[in-house]
């Protein structure tokens, strides 16, 4: 149905075929009884004005609810990579910190050993990260 500012405009066949739809749809959603149904119906054929057709519609919710999608696994196995690779980098960041500030501290340049810890962890991300592209591209 057309959205009027003017309720008392007068309604036209396509506005009632409108509302007419609405109430089909809400009765096959089990939202109207039988009687209730015919009794709209025949208002709604009855009906001179914008305000009639909508007091017929007025009680009845305008969409229908959907229910929200649970997110694909591909999706989800994004969000695990984005998070692991997100703590590699602070990690990665919180030990090179400390190694400059001990270095800052002794003079010159100590053994570089947060390779040990970024080195490995982030190796093994790598794979992890190829791996699960490819069981994408292979799902595709």
């Amino acid at each position: 149905m057309q959205i009027v500012n003017d309720p008392e405009l007068r309604a036209g066949d396509t506005d009632r075929d409108a509302t007419i739809s609405e109430l089909r749809e809400a009765y096959a959603e089990g939202r109207l009884l039988p009687e209730e149904f015919n009794e709209r119906l025949d208002r709604a054929h009855e009906a001179k004005t914008f305000a009639d057709l909508r007091a017929l519609t007025a009680d009845l919710p305008r969409e229908t609810a959907i229910a929200p999608q649970e997110p694909s696994e591909s999706a989800m196995e994004r969000r695990k990579l984005r998070s692991a690779w997100a703590s590699w980098l602070g990690v990665g960041v919180l030990v090179n910190i400390i190694w400059f500030a001990t270095w800052m501290g002794s003079g010159p340049a100590p053994y570089y050993w947060p390779i040990w810890v970024v080195g490995p962890w982030g190796g093994a991300m790598v794979i992890w990260t190829l791996s699960s592209r490819a069981e994408r591209s292979s799902d595709d």
